[in-house]
């Protein structure tokens, strides 16, 4: 499984459980689980995050982790903002791993959780983000509950949607101040998710589990293990090392005499 991937699966479990040295185990123990599937390693990362969602709503952060906002919110909540700011994971890929059909219910989702972090858990002097009072005849269609300027930040409009809004809000004023206010939302969200402010700690628990990956991999699936590496096992088996040492010195002496 690529490191990347790894350091993914680290950010998201230290997302809902908190506590680093716990996040690392659940995360190590999920993924050797998960991979014994044999997925891709798309899909690896995927069910590996629907289970530690599963097990985080079993098992909530403890009593220190709780003094921040973000670990008060539900674990699935907190799933969504880490895949949404730090990952920047697109719509589908959320909805495959919450089980959701449709995009519209998850827009609608992230948005009230969005709502629901900046004006219920912090103390933030942020001004809602509501559409235009009044749409002029050209100004998309503002709907509460999932606006335009969320997908548009979120990145999940199509090329020909991004080119009319971009064209639209160099000459609507009204607009473009509904867009700064919601992109101001949304970096105020990402810089108070705590995973963001870990990164070496991070960097090191996705080294320490992608370690312990690989050495799995290579104990029950041999095959995914590299000729060099399969070499190098091999010559530090000590009996090997006895055996070898022992021909040398034979065909020493015969070469010799």
């Amino acid at each position: 499984m690529d490191i990347e991937l790894i350091r993914s699966l680290t950010r998201i479990s230290r997302s809902l459980y908190g506590d680093l040295d716990r996040s690392v185990a659940i995360s190590e123990d999920t993924l050797t689980s998960v991979s014994l599937l044999r997925l891709s390693e798309e899909r690896t990362l995927e069910r590996a995050s629907k289970v530690l969602i599963e097990r985080a709503e079993r098992n909530p952060p403890r009593l220190l982790a709780l003094q921040h906002p973000f670990y008060r919110l539900a674990p699935i909540e907190r799933f969504l903002l880490a895949t949404l700011h730090i990952e920047k994971w697109p719509y589908e890929k959320i909805c495959r791993v919450l089980n959701l059909q449709d995009t519209k219910l998850l827009q609608s989702w992230a948005w009230s959780t969005r709502m629901k972090f900046a004006f219920q858990e912090l103390e933030t002097d942020l001004v809602y983000p509501r559409g235009p009072a009044k749409l002029g005849h050209s100004c998309p269609e503002y709907n509460a509950s999932s606006p335009w300027t969320q997908r548009l930040l979120d990145d999940e409009l199509s090329k020909q949607d991004r080119l009319f809004l971009q064209n639209h809000l160099m000459a609507c004023t009204d607009c473009r101040k509904s867009l700064e206010l919601t992109r101001k939302l949304f970096f105020k969200i990402e810089s108070l998710i705590p995973v963001k402010d870990a990164h070496q700690e991070t960097e090191n628990a996705a080294a320490r589990i992608f370690e312990n990956w690989k050495a799995g991999e290579s104990a029950f699936r041999p095959i995914k293990t590299t000729f060099a590496e399969s070499v190098v096992k091999f010559m530090a088996i000590p009996h090997i090392q006895f055996g070898l040492a022992a021909f040398a010195v034979f065909l020493f002496y015969w070469i010799k005499h």
